[in-house]
Order: structure tokens, then C-alpha cells, then sequence
């Protein structure tokens, strides 16, 4: 088959890319069908117009100082990134080569252009899908951050409100003058004792003797110094494992473990003795108390009315000594 010189021409102008032919001025010499067809212009139009007008601005900057630079430079350009200027509709990407031709003397420029809307959209929407990735992470790291903050803020708050229920389980089961367990706390010790394997333990009730009259001529706070210098002396004297009480008022209860009642007596009458010899708050004190073991059957009742029975017994005796029953 023989090709005619009129088939290459019209093969030209249907090529699938765009073509023109620049002279060395850089003006449009001759365009193809295709170029004209995506610029939406009549070929002829086209003809003696700077190449560089096809391009929209920005393109136009790079155009002249790449691609048309190369071809000068070096006879030839590739692949370069391109927008062509589209009388109707979105501008048109490109990727564009160039070759220098001789041609009766003369140097012109073949530019081919090869549409790449597809990549330019794909490039865009990758684009716009790193974005959105960034900007996720960036409102997932925040999220964290603000969770994280939130955790510490509740972790804090936890612990504070644990220290204040350990608190206020303590307050619960302490007298706030002396620092001394209540009667509650009392109660509960007792209970445990008569619940317990051991089948020896005592209970003493002790009272200080004429503290009414400490209120009535020193006031009420000397009364409640003389209660918490008693209760600190309390604490200091009896044995490692005894529990001392503020029952009410000036009435002290003692819970005294694995004690018969001659070892409980021995120690109570230790404890007598040095509040005898110590004036609390320059007050001369003594102490009235009543004294228990426990017996088979008993409960938390007869034996705190034992106790409080041998405490009258020894304030009806002239106070400031023992009763035991």
C-alpha cells in the first residue's frame, strides 16, 4: 500500500494529541485538528499567535522559561507539565514535548501535547484524600490529646474523691476533739472481740471525775483541752493492742485484748496513777473506772452494763480509784 503525502497530513490532523509547529520567532505556525477541537477554536484562528498565548498564565511562565529554554538549549524538551487555555470550560492539562526541526533553512519547533486530564484529577483527588487524611489524624491526635486530658482530670478527681471518703470514713469512726476512735468504731471492736476465737479480753469504763465543774469555772475550752491532753495520755499509756474510746462527754471506754481482768486491772491502775500525777492543763484530774471480763454468753450489752455498773461503783466509793466485777 502506498501512502500519500494527503494521507499523512490528514493522519496529522486526527492524531490523538494535540500538535502545533512554532516558528523561530515563537509564533503558531500550523496547528492540528485536535488542538483546535480541545481549544474550541478554528485552526486558522490560531495561526500567528504566540505559542505561548495557548497556555493559561501560570502555564504560560513555564513555558517560556522551561520547555521553550530546552528546545533552545538542547534541541528538545519532555514532559512537561502544561495547562492549555480552553476558550469553553476548565482549563485542559498537558503533558508536552518539544523537537527543533530544520526546514528549508529555518529552525522550527514541533510541540506535541498529550492531554492527561485523568492523571491531573487523580493527582488532585490523591491530593485531596492526603488532606483529608491529615486533617483526621490531625482531629484524631486532638481527640486523643483532649481524652487523655479528660482521663488525668477524672484520674485526679478519683483519687481525690477517694481521699476524701478514706477521710470521711475515718471522721466517721473518730471523735474530732481527741483523735480517739468513737463509740461507733467502739461498738464494732467490741463485736469483732465477741465474735472472735479468743475467749479472754476485757472491758473498762473510766470517767473524770468532777469535769463539770472544770467547764463551770475555766470554761468549756479547758474542758476540751483537759479531754484531748486524756486522750493523747490514753494513747501513750495502755499496751500495743488495747483500744481506747471517747464513749461521750467525758466517758472513755477501753477494750482490752487477751487481758484477764487482774492483767487489765494492773494496767488500768498504771493509767490512774499517771493522770493522778500529771495536772492536765494545770488542772488536778483523777480518774473513776470499772473494770470486766468477759464471761461465756455474754454480749455487747452485759458487758458494757458490767462495766458501766463497776464505773458508779467506783465514783459512789470516793472516785479516783478501781471497781472490777
Amino acid at each position: 500500500m502506498e501512502i500519500q503525502a494527503a494521507d499523512l497530513a490528514r493522519w496529522w490532523h486526527l492524531a490523538s494529541f494535540g500538535q502545533a509547529v512554532i516558528d523561530e520567532q515563537g509564533m503558531i505556525l500550523q496547528v492540528n485538528r485536535t488542538l483546535g477541537d480541545w481549544l474550541g477554536a478554528p485552526m486558522r484562528r490560531l495561526i500567528d499567535q504566540p505559542a505561548s498565548e495557548l497556555f493559561t498564565p501560570e502555564a504560560r511562565m513555564l513555558y517560556l522559561g522551561l520547555l521553550a529554554y530546552r528546545v533552545a538549549e538542547h534541541g528538545e524538551a519532555g514532559e512537561v507539565h502544561l495547562t492549555l487555555r480552553v476558550k469553553e470550560g476548565e482549563p485542559m492539562p498537558v503533558l508536552c514535548s518539544a523537537r527543533l526541526i530544520l526546514h528549508r533553512g529555518a529552525s522550527l519547533t514541533l510541540l506535541s501535547m498529550l492531554t492527561i486530564a485523568r492523571k491531573d484529577r487523580l493527582e488532585r483527588e490523591l491530593l485531596e484524600a492526603r488532606q483529608a487524611t491529615q486533617r483526621a489524624l490531625a482531629e484524631k491526635s486532638a481527640a486523643l490529646a483532649e481524652l487523655e486530658s479528660l482521663h488525668d482530670t477524672l484520674s485526679a478527681q478519683r483519687a481525690a474523691l477517694e481521699q476524701t471518703n478514706q477521710r470521711l470514713g475515718q471522721e466517721a469512726l473518730s471523735d474530732v476533739l481527741t483523735g480517739l476512735p468513737n463509740r461507733r468504731r467502739f461498738d464494732q471492736a467490741l463485736e469483732a472481740a465477741l465474735a472472735g476465737p479468743s475467749a479472754t479480753f476485757s472491758v473498762a469504763m473510766l470517767d473524770i471525775d468532777h469535769f463539770k465543774p472544770v467547764n463551770d469555772h475555766h470554761g468549756h475550752a479547758a474542758g476540751d483541752r483537759v479531754l484531748q491532753r486524756l486522750g493523747e495520755l490514753l494513747s501513750s499509756q495502755l499496751r500495743g493492742d488495747d483500744l481506747a474510746a471517747r464513749i461521750g462527754g467525758e466517758e472513755f471506754g477501753l477494750l482490752m485484748p487477751a487481758a484477764s481482768l487482774e492483767a487489765a486491772t494492773c494496767a488500768l491502775e498504771r493509767l490512774r496513777q499517771a493522770v493522778e500525777a500529771r495536772p492536765l492543763e494545770e488542772l488536778a484530774i483523777t480518774l473513776s473506772i470499772g473494770v470486766t471480763q468477759y464471761r461465756a454468753g455474754d454480749t455487747r450489752e452485759t458487758l458494757m452494763q458490767r462495766a458501766d455498773d463497776a464505773l458508779y461503783a467506783a465514783k459512789r466509793a470516793g472516785r479516783n480509784r478501781i471497781v472490777s466485777d
